[in-house]
């Protein structure tokens, strides 16, 4: 959700704002921002050659057995979840701004693909996903008589 901020001093509830942070933070409460999806997640790349689409995902910190990919015609969806390394009961948060939680992620891809050729490699917190073109999506060469 995006905040619109008053621009210099003309904010007259910026220390109405800091002051409800301070009390949640002092009292312990936990954000709902805490939650993957705060903004559009996983974020992705969808680049395309002569012979196949690849999608790449930031999926830092995400295991390779939290991730399900599914392909249905031109829609690939990503599915996961993001798992905390502490248990919640054992620690106070100072500050959170890394999400956990369940995510799912559809990409209308732009042409049609070979399911059953796609491949999937997790490294370094980069998820990319090889989909070779159909041969219909594949461009040709016409010559001309």
């Amino acid at each position: 959700m995006a905040t619109f901020r008053w621009p210099g001093n003309l904010d007259t509830f910026a220390p109405l704002r800091v002051m409800a942070r301070e009390l949640d933070r002092l009292m312990g409460r936990q954000q709902e921002y805490q939650q993957v999806g705060g903004g559009v997640y996983p974020p992705v790349n969808v680049f395309s050659g002569s012979d196949d689409m690849v999608v790449q995902c930031e999926l830092a910190g995400v295991k390779r057995e939290d991730i399900d990919l599914s392909i249905t015609g031109e829609t690939l969806v990503i599915k996961g979840a993001k798992h905390t390394a502490a248990k919640e009961e054992d620690v106070r948060y100072e500050r959170r701004e890394r999400g956990v939680g369940e995510f799912s992620r559809t990409v209308v891809l732009p042409d049609r693909v070979e399911p059953s050729q796609v491949q999937a490699t997790l490294k370094d917190g980069i998820l990319t996903i090889r989909l070779p073109k159909s041969e219909a999506a594949r461009p040709r060469q016409i010559p001309v008589k």
